[in-house]
């Protein structure tokens, strides 16, 4: 099972933020209060027509009662960034067939609620994903400070026609001269039709073929058409010379690297 916990005003990266604020002062005692989501991230393979269902459940760690209502939206990837469309608004929504068993929720302090999403796939899926957001009702904050609503969502992705293809650009090595760190980085595009996962490592050799660092690549989700910039850093020295730095990759389907060489001085 996977729970994600946030502070209860903030969002995984690949979801949303709703915040509301109001000019009043709502006096509670200090504390650090928080909420988190069970599961945060699902992936679905499934076929046109086909339909799923999945618990979620919502906890609540603070000394306030919440309310939230449940809704779906679509993700689609704009200029090689997600956004977040209400349902039915594009063709082939898949948010607008999304059904909540309890489209509204109350979550007593130190407790938990589940609703249950069920969703069917449109005969022609538009976007690979959905967010089943939490949207918060309640009004929180201290004394002496602004009050917000908090909002979390649960990201579910579907893998439709098993197109898994990924490109990338070259890599960029930085070297931090007065840490010292060697930061590397690289931008992968996701040109198939259905999410991918890439995983892999990082190996570093030296102009004699020897490995002198292996480093885990950092796993992105991306959606059709999305672009993220993987890094992983190297906390240390090397020394002076030249080396080798390879990105040994693989997706749901294949698998494949991309190298560059760099200098020590």
């Amino acid at each position: 099972m996977t729970r994600r916990s946030l502070f209860y005003f903030a969002l995984p990266a690949a979801l949303m933020l709703a915040v509301a604020v109001f000019p009043q002062n709502i006096t509670t005692e200090e504390h650090a209060p928080s909420i988190s989501l069970s599961l945060a991230v699902i992936m679905v393979k499934a076929k046109p027509g086909q339909s799923f269902s999945q618990d979620l459940t919502i906890y609540n760690n603070t000394i306030s009662e919440l309310t939230f209502n449940l809704e779906a939206m679509d993700i689609v990837v704009r200029d090689g960034k997600r956004t977040f469309v209400p349902a039915g608004e594009i063709d082939g929504s898949i948010a607008s067939n999304a059904v909540f068993s309890r489209p509204k929720v109350v979550v007593l302090p130190a407790s938990s609620a589940t609703t249950t999403v069920t969703v069917t796939l449109p005969p022609i899926p538009g976007p690979r994903a959905i967010a089943c957001v939490f949207t918060g009702k309640t009004a929180m904050g201290s004394k002496n400070s602004l009050s917000i609503t908090g909002s979390l969502g649960a990201l579910v992705t579907f893998s439709i026609a098993e197109d898994f293809h990924v490109t990338s650009q070259p890599i960029q090595v930085a070297v931090d001269q007065s840490s010292p760190s060697i930061t590397f980085s690289q931008s992968l595009t996701n040109v198939g039709s259905d999410p991918v996962v890439p995983t892999g490592t990082i190996a570093v050799l030296n102009q004699n073929g020897t490995l002198v660092a292996r480093l885990p690549m950092p796993a992105q989700r991306l959606l059709p058409g999305e672009t993220q910039e993987i890094k992983a850093e190297y906390p240390g020295a090397l020394k002076t010379g030249k080396y080798r730095v390879t990105f040994l990759m693989e997706n749901q389907s294949a698998f494949f690297s991309n190298a560059a060489e760099f200098t020590i001085k």
